[in-house]
């Protein structure tokens, strides 16, 4: 029984989801690199050197994307660099959703003093330029693992999140419900888990994907810039190679290379945005446009 009612809440979750045009669609393009970043380094492999006999070529049926300075398919290095990209920017924006929820619902259940002290604490973050800050401290921080860079990125991107997942607990806060089963003494645990989180999961999960497209313009920004530990097949590294190192950017026979980097970002971003006006129309009716 238990199974089944779980089962049946996930898909009360999920049925507005599928029935959203923008969040289907966004899904459908994540879905294409997830499986890029999957399956695509085990069926296409890797070859990486230095033929400058075959330096920019164009697309075609060999090279998709054409190949780079080295001579080296661009396509392949995509492939191979995706899985850090996508990872890295899941990891961020999973470490930022967990943050924003421990103190959004915290704010807006205990409320008080304590919640008045994480209402300014959120505050301060918010003010504080995020980029700029996580690249000056990157800087000072030198080469670190990714999950810890994952880990401190999140430090400055949970802030809006948790302002979000607030505002959701409130509305709920005192409702009937809620009352109900803080006057039968249920205990906090039993309040927060049973009554209040279910709606607030689906603000949670809007959170999280709106986190995972911030994630990942930073975390490309910042290896693009260099400030993170060097990784070759890295998305924004890939970038920096084409822009800056080989001058790519400056050559028209070679304009595929930069371009081929910056529309599977683009892509990426697209599909990102699309799932997450998607889902938050799909779990608030008054957004819709269309209907």
């Amino acid at each position: 029984m238990r199974a089944g009612g779980a089962l049946r809440t996930v898909w009360e979750l999920i049925r507005p989801i599928l029935k959203n045009r923008k969040s289907v669609c966004g899904i459908l393009g994540l879905l294409f690199f997830v499986g890029m970043a999957t399956v695509g380094p085990l069926i296409v492999p890797l070859q990486i050197g230095m033929e400058f006999s075959r330096r920019y070529l164009p697309p075609s049926l060999e090279h998709p994307l054409g190949t780079d300075y080295f001579g080296n398919d661009i396509f392949q290095q995509l492939i191979h660099g995706a899985p850090l990209t996508l990872g890295l920017a899941a990891a961020i924006a999973l470490f930022a959703t967990l943050i924003a929820t421990v103190v959004g619902v915290a704010s807006g259940y205990v409320g008080g003093g304590a919640g008045r002290a994480l209402d300014f604490l959120t505050n301060i973050f918010l003010t504080i330029p995020s980029f700029p800050a996580m690249l000056i401290l990157f800087v000072a921080l030198g080469e670190t693992h990714w999950l810890v860079a994952a880990a401190v990125m999140a430090l400055w991107m949970w802030a809006g999140a948790a302002k979000s997942i607030k505002a959701a607990v409130y509305r709920v806060r005192f409702a009937p419900f809620v009352e109900a089963a803080e006057n039968l003494n249920l205990g906090t645990p039993h309040i927060l888990f049973k009554e209040i989180m279910p709606h607030v999961v689906p603000y949670i999960f809007i959170n999280f994907v709106s986190s995972f497209r911030a994630a990942l313009e930073a975390s490309v920004g910042l290896m693009f810039l260099g400030a993170l530990k060097y990784n070759p097949l890295h998305w924004g590294v890939i970038l920096n190679l084409a822009i800056f190192q080989t001058g790519s950017i400056y050559i028209a026979r070679a304009i595929h290379y930069p371009l081929s980097i910056i529309a599977f970002v683009a892509l990426l971003l697209f599909f990102t945005t699309l799932l997450s006006y998607g889902v938050e129309e799909a779990f608030r009716p008054e957004l819709r446009g269309y209907e």
